[in-house]
């Protein structure tokens, strides 16, 4: 008895390795209207296609239900909707849904209880709220829309889902609100907003909490600006607001030297910048990894993704390098393990699966992959 005992746990524990050497990838590709999924295979150190599916012209954001079986893709051609897909057991996708959203949505994010879809339009100017039915439906009357100024860009609630915020790249704020975990519902949070502007055209875009408080107890944010070449480092407050400290280079000074800072915004926030004698900064997306040592970012003109050193006493970043990646590289992620990241380049028809140096946080490429064209977006299933 005992030995069937043992077999059965070490066949259990064995399974339970083998499920957390595996994770699904999947790349939204505007361009191409699909939606390309992967396996990645962590012991094999590979990202394996597993088919490719039609989520319609200019598929962007993306965001996972909270238990994990269920892909949002937000569509940003007319009539702009959030499309359904459930995730298979074996990672492949199958579509149930589209929901009507009042915008084309930039960003897409759940709250923390997993009840509701957050969106934000850069083009609207405005975020909506939706309810998210127990089938994993988005439903289609939004609990609210809210009208924030120009160019929403990204939006979150904090980790106590206490707390939401909205970067205005157009305005150079972040806006502050308490959200109501139980309704959906949002308001402004008093000052109902932080300039973030040391200089003129900042563009704060998009951002990430730490995974953890550091060792003086602060709740740290990292703001990414896009057009003033920033990691903006702000703490949380007890009343939801959040202060502001340094903002860090968010890339090599050796590559920003020759590259022009803080003018002529984006037309689109999407495709191109305006022509420029000088090519200017252009910042995309940020990621830390989950045990909160390493942060990572991505620059577009010069198609670099830079690396950080996390300060666990008070969360203050240090450069470690930046590394030449695909071509225009705008959306990135890191696995729960923090040992992988897979970045996507919008110029580039592949993703590169990189591994990090645990003791470093520096990037080795590992292999690049094929993807559809405009790639854009990447997220982690596991």
């Amino acid at each position: 008895m005992k030995k069937r005992i043992m077999a059965a746990g070490m066949m259990l524990f064995a399974s339970t390795v083998m499920a957390q050497e595996k994770a699904y990838v999947y790349v939204s590709n505007g361009d191409s209207g699909t939606v390309t999924a992967y396996t990645l295979d962590k012991a094999q150190r590979q990202l394996k296609p597993l088919g490719e599916y039609p989520t319609g012209l200019k598929s962007m954001p993306m965001a996972v239900s909270s238990d994990k079986k269920t892909l949002y893709v937000s569509v940003r051609s007319q009539p702009y909707h959030v499309s359904a897909w459930h995730i298979q057991a074996d990672g492949t996708l199958s579509h149930f849904a589209d929901t009507p959203l009042p915008e084309a949505m930039a960003y897409l994010a759940l709250d923390k209880s997993g009840r509701f879809l957050l969106s934000s339009s850069y083009g609207g100017d405005l975020f909506s709220v939706n309810r998210i039915a127990s089938d994993g439906k988005v439903e289609s009357a939004p609990v609210q829309v809210v009208h924030t100024g120009k160019r929403a860009h990204s939006i979150q609630t904090d980790p106590s889902n206490q707390f939401l915020f909205v970067p205005l790249l157009g305005a150079d704020q972040l806006l502050q609100y308490r959200f109501d975990s139980h309704s959906g519902k949002v308001t402004p949070n008093i000052p109902s907003f932080v300039n973030i502007q040391r200089e003129a055209a900042t563009g704060p875009r998009h951002f990430v909490f730490a995974p953890q408080r550091d060792e003086q107890g602060a709740q740290n944010m990292y703001l990414l600006t896009e057009m003033a070449g920033n990691i903006s480092r702000l703490t949380l407050n007890q009343d939801g607001t959040m202060t502001e400290h340094e903002a860090t280079p968010s890339l090599d000074p050796a590559i920003a030297r020759n590259m022009q800072r803080g003018e002529a915004r984006p037309l689109t926030g999407d495709d191109d910048l305006p022509k420029s004698a000088k090519p200017r900064l252009w910042q995309a997306d940020i990621h830390i990894t989950p045990n909160g040592r390493f942060l990572y970012s991505t620059e577009r003109t010069s198609s670099n993704i830079t690396a950080f050193r996390v300060s666990p006493v008070d969360g203050r970043l240090t450069l470690i390098n930046s590394t030449k990646t695909e071509t225009q590289p705008r959306g990135f992620a890191i696995d729960n393990s923090g040992r992988y990241l897979i970045e996507s380049g919008q110029k580039s028809t592949q993703v590169a699966l990189y591994a990090i140096d645990q003791n470093t946080g520096k990037l080795s490429l590992i292999e690049r992959v094929p993807t559809g064209k405009g790639a854009n977006w990447v997220t982690i299933v596991e």
